[in-house]
């Protein structure tokens, strides 16, 4: 068989055209990306997915991408990259897991849909005043966590839910004072079961355990030892208040009530954000004040945030990195 000679002038302008031929297919891809992807995409609703999606509504705000194909946005002459706008309606104030309730603040009623009925899905950890005990389902899930964490730190289940959403507070009750709060759903009201008859929680005891440990679990003591002056109200060791596990143990670590940790955030910005480290994961929060009928708020384009009012003048942006 004859040796095979090869052209290596025609093999060397073979690579050239090659390469011409990718660098022009890129350039048109890259042409195309930048035509389909202008400021026209959109994102919407109270949580941004990472899919962005291109439908309109009223809460809709375009964003662009900067030279680099980062999303961005510009406010108030202030460039953010990899944030976009949200637009929250002067409703949405009174809305969240942080809302502050009072008789001076009223708050927004939870929604059913998002409560269920504690009887249908509780554990053995704990027992019901009554049927018909409401709960919003990730505090209902919590409760749950805390009851059976509560039972295998002592050995006892003897709490009762003695109210949620509508608490008993006439003569002779456990539980003498109902919170404007209460009506979102995610609060407990707690009492003891007493050799067969329900007694009065005062926070102190082995069940003192609650007190000290539901942070752990998203709750916290709505009117803590301490801090009437804050609250305007005595230590409340039964009424317990669903925020969620991150704002808990910000609270627990720098013993902190509700009021004060409304006012602690608000010295916090979208540019400096408050940052905290918890279960591995890395946090930012932020306040945003309010503005007249729709507020601006500045968000991660990535998703992963959660928006909550305080219930007064504005709102806090709860982003996971």
């Amino acid at each position: 068989m004859g040796k095979v000679h090869v052209n290596k002038g025609r093999v060397a302008l073979a690579l050239i055209g090659v390469v011409v031929s990718m660098t022009v297919v890129d350039s048109v891809r890259r042409e195309f990306f930048r035509v389909n992807t202008s400021s026209k995409v959109t994102v919407h609703g109270d949580f941004i997915s990472k899919s962005a999606s291109a439908a309109s509504d009223d809460n809709t705000v375009p964003f662009t991408l900067d030279e680099n194909g980062q999303p961005t946005t510009e406010f108030n002459g202030v460039r953010f990259v990899g944030k976009t706008e949200q637009q929250l309606t002067a409703d949405k104030i009174s809305q969240g897991l942080l809302v502050l309730a009072d008789a001076e603040h009223p708050v927004a009623e939870g929604s059913k849909s998002e409560m269920i009925d504690l009887l249908g899905c509780k554990n053995d950890s704990y027992t019901l005043i009554e049927e018909g005990i409401m709960l919003n389902t990730d505090a209902a899930e919590a409760l749950n966590s805390l009851m059976m964490g509560y039972e295998n730190a002592t050995g006892l289940n003897d709490f009762v839910v003695y109210g949620t959403t509508e608490t008993y507070t006439g003569q002779g009750s456990c539980c003498p004072k109902a919170f404007p709060e209460s009506v979102t759903g995610n609060t407990v009201d707690l009492a003891l079961n007493g050799c067969g008859s329900v007694i009065a929680f005062d926070g102190y005891d082995e069940e003192g355990w609650i007190v000290e440990n539901c942070a752990k679990y998203g709750f916290i003591v709505r009117y803590p030892q301490g801090k009437q002056e804050k609250t305007g109200q005595a230590f409340c060791p039964w009424h317990l208040r669903y925020v969620g596990k991150l704002h808990a143990a910000v609270m627990q670590r720098n013993d902190l009530c509700l009021e004060e940790y409304l006012e602690f955030l608000k010295s916090y910005t979208v540019d400096a954000p408050f940052e905290f480290s918890y279960e591995g994961a890395g946090y930012e929060i932020y306040y945003i004040p309010s503005e007249s009928d729709t507020t601006t708020a500045i968000v991660p384009i990535s998703g992963n945030y959660s928006i909550s009012g305080n219930n007064t003048d504005g709102f806090i942006v709860t982003y996971k990195k």
